[in-house]
């Protein structure tokens, strides 16, 4: 036999592995639910965590130094989710268990978090803090890749931009929710981990016994080679230029919303000069989350129905650049309003179809994981990137419209190379 008919018998035996087949059978509602749920669930932990236990922590452990010691956990939790997603999605791709390819890092994935938030929990000193912290974003972005490759391996196309809205969601609620309850239920920190530490182990359980995740053939497995292993995460963009255009068009439009909210506090003391800027950030938040809510299912069932894409992206990313230009040249509390609930509308109805316009363009069936794994680092490099580009902004020039014009160039700019993609409508 020679190369070229043994690739296409190969090509052949892969296109009759059940794992592997594009879905075709309907997922119901329960299923969507318990989906949402754990990704909600991840997230619940992971934002409040960051944006209230932590820096609370890291004062107590030291005032002096909180502004760099936070600087420092932040960028070292970023980083460990940045290299953990495509590797533990990749790894799930390889997986021959008899529980399937994702179940097993799910099961896995939920221990080593619950152990570490305890841990996190009862830290003493800020060094076991960032290193209880990065190991956590490591057992978590271990589940969130299997999450993003669950749409692919079991939602069907026609439904995969509403499945797609409801999981987006489970990032803006998980920043709601979570603040409600460190601020509103917890008596004390040690309790706001503990709650989180249940919330995760109740509901990933539940998923882990519905999910049909179909066991991958160990012949059907690729053979380790750590070269090709690691040369697996360069997706060629000459190759598979659709897929290269929608990493570069997502990293553009996050990248404009941690540029533009990265200061948000320090514009309502220093621009707005809101009293209570703190809760001034709450208020954004809650009226971002609220028309976010309504636009992403809203453009997911849509998007499904005219099995249209790129059309609302585009859209999207529209409405992100003029809610940043609303902050630019209106620097008053009702404008700062105004754009909060703008902004939930263009990134709502980005977050509902960009998911689904994404698994349309992924470059093999039994590369899901690593592939999304890849598209995630679009979603959290821009944290460290964003901040950055604010803090020099700010900085050298003392301006906060130059801040935000920036931000919806950057918007724009994803929104013109949509159109690059040729193969999804």
């Amino acid at each position: 036999m020679t190369n070229a008919s043994a690739q296409l018998a190969l090509e052949d035996d892969l296109n009759d592995i059940e794992a592997l087949q594009v879905p075709t059978k309907a997922v119901n509602a329960g299923f969507q639910m318990l989906l949402s749920l754990a990704n909600l669930v991840i997230w619940l932990s992971i934002l409040p965590i960051g944006q209230i236990l932590l820096p609370t922590q890291i004062a107590a452990l030291g005032a002096a130094n909180k502004f760099t010691n936070l600087t420092i956990a932040t960028v070292v939790g970023v980083l460990a989710a940045v290299i953990t997603n495509p590797i533990a999605g990749a790894l799930s791709d390889r997986t021959t268990s008899r529980l399937g390819r994702r179940r097993p890092w799910f099961l896995v994935g939920s221990m080593l978090s619950a152990v570490t938030l305890a841990l996190m929990a009862n830290a003493t000193s800020f060094v076991a803090l960032v290193i209880w912290w990065a190991i956590f974003h490591i057992a978590a972005n271990a589940i969130l890749a299997g999450l993003s490759a669950v749409v692919p391996d079991q939602v069907p196309l026609r439904q995969r931009a509403t499945v797609s809205a409801f999981v987006s969601l489970s990032l803006p609620l998980g920043a709601v929710m979570g603040a409600l309850l460190v601020t509103r239920v917890a008596t004390s920190t040690q309790m706001s981990y503990y709650i989180f530490i249940g919330l995760l182990l109740v509901v990933m359980m539940l998923f882990i016994l519905v999910l049909r995740d179909k066991p991958l053939p160990k012949e059907a497995a690729p053979r380790f080679h750590l070269a090709t292993f690691l040369a697996g995460f360069w997706v060629n963009p000459v190759k598979y230029p659709d897929f290269g255009w929608a990493w570069l068009t997502r990293f553009l439009v996050y990248l404009s919303y941690f540029t533009a909210l990265g200061y948000l506090l320090y514009f309502l003391q220093d621009a707005v000069h809101y009293q209570k800027a703190a809760q001034g950030v709450t208020t954004f938040q809650i009226i971002l989350t609220g028309t976010l809510l309504l636009s992403s299912v809203a453009s997911g069932v849509l998007s499904d129905r005219l099995q249209r894409r790129k059309v609302f992206v585009v859209g999207a990313s529209l409405v992100i650049a003029l809610s940043f230009l609303i902050l630019a040249f209106f620097q008053t509390w009702l404008a700062v309003e105004l754009a909060g609930g703008v902004l939930g509308l263009g990134f709502g109805a980005y977050l509902g179809v960009d998911i689904a316009l994404i698994t349309q363009l992924l470059p093999s069936a039994n590369s899901r994981g690593k592939d999304l794994g890849v598209i995630n680092i679009a979603n959290a490099f821009p944290q460290i990137v964003g901040v950055s580009i604010a803090a020099i902004v700010v900085n050298t020039f003392h301006s906060y419209t130059l801040l935000f014009v920036l931000a919806a160039i950057l918007a724009l700019l994803g929104a013109g190379l949509i159109q690059r993609i040729k193969s999804v409508r």
